[in-house]
């Protein structure tokens, strides 16, 4: 059988995250949610995704194929419940059945950290090729959930991490840091201060002191030295947030809400966020003052106005950026910037 994800049709919802990437791209604990469908069903998946993204990801077809809300935590319960059997030729149908299937789906945007770990079971799972500087100056606390640390993960001296707690391959965990879960840490992130209840998507640095909570953070972002946001309102409210679909600010009816910050973003030091601060891709934010609760993609300034990130200028600084973690920007990432350039000039205006 031939397994595909598809990604919802108001996938506007998941933005910023889903502009760069298909849904099943997210993160929860164990892998992506396309890798995690992939153990479950012991084959490969591709995507039907947006066409912008399509180059990418390519989809894949069989003369059968079982089509898998790419917005349902990934489970053979959720299989059964949230998938589609269909041959090539039936994608109309698949947008009607999903209509019905949306409102069951399980991955709510609003509630994306708190779901995201099913966890059950207390463990510290340590891979073979990765280090714990001074052991016994780290604090490892599994008793609330495990703590897994993949290969080539440096922990370095005087860590505290109380899980559940997920750091991926490659990445470094700076002296004193201080992790509380449920926090996943992707791919080769350099990761420093005080971090709580976030996701870095991978190959992003918060490499120095400052207090990141409720976040989610995307890949290819540096959050400055001493860079702090609010994931609570001094009046214990309910935390509005930037709604891509609606194009307004909607009551989120979480307390709770930090810092979401698309791909390729960064701030500078010593930056302020506002409860419930979400950012666009390709984003460079500095200035005194708190910035505004939302920054729209290929954004350039701070507090005292913003003006359009040159998308020739903002290619050539994410090529750096990748360059420097060995990775070359291939033709098809490039031309999908310069198509999320374009999507997204409304909101800009």
């Amino acid at each position: 059988m031939n397994y595909i994800l598809f990604d919802p049709p108001n996938i506007e919802r998941f933005y910023p995250f889903s502009l760069t990437r298909p849904l099943g791209e997210m993160r929860i604990f164990g892998g992506t949610i396309k890798q995690n469908w992939e153990k479950i069903l012991g084959t490969k998946i591709s995507y039907l995704t947006a066409t912008h993204l399509s180059e990418l990801y390519p989809v894949h077809w069989s003369d059968e194929n079982i089509l898998i809300c790419s917005s349902c935590i990934p489970d053979i319960k959720n299989l059964k419940k949230y998938s589609i059997h269909s041959g090539k030729s039936e994608l109309n149908e698949i947008q009607k059945k999903w209509i019905e299937l949306q409102i069951e789906s399980h991955l709510i945007y609003k509630d994306l950290i708190d779901i995201l770990f099913n966890i059950q079971k207390n463990d510290f799972f340590l891979r073979e090729k990765s280090t714990i500087n001074c052991f016994k100056n780290s604090f490892l606390n599994d008793e609330d959930g495990p703590i897994v640390i993949e290969e080539d993960v440096t922990i370095m001296e005087g860590v505290m991490i109380k899980g559940p707690v997920h750091i991926c391959k490659g990445s470094v965990i700076k002296m004193g840091a201080k992790i509380y879960g449920p926090t996943l840490i992707g791919p080769y992130c350099k990761i420093g201060g005080e971090v709580s209840n976030s996701i870095f998507l991978g190959y992003s640095n918060k490499a120095h002191e400052g207090f990141l909570g409720h976040s989610i953070i995307g890949e290819w972002c540096n959050i400055g030295a001493g860079t702090s946001n609010s994931n609570l309102k001094n009046n214990y409210d309910t935390v509005k947030i930037w709604d891509y679909e609606s194009k307004k600010f909607l009551d989120s009816m979480k307390q709770f809400l930090g810092l979401y910050m698309g791909d390729h973003s960064k701030c500078a030091i010593n930056t302020s966020f506002n409860t419930g601060t979400i950012i666009g891709i390709n984003c460079n934010i500095f200035g005194t003052g708190f910035p505004r609760n939302y920054i729209p993609s290929f954004s350039w300034g701070g507090p005292s106005g913003y003006k359009e990130y040159n998308i020739d200028k903002a290619i050539e600084t994410a090529k750096i950026v990748m360059k420097r973690r060995n990775i070359e920007m291939s033709a098809e990432y490039e031309k999908m910037l310069r198509k999320v350039f374009n999507m997204t000039v409304s909101f800009r205006s």
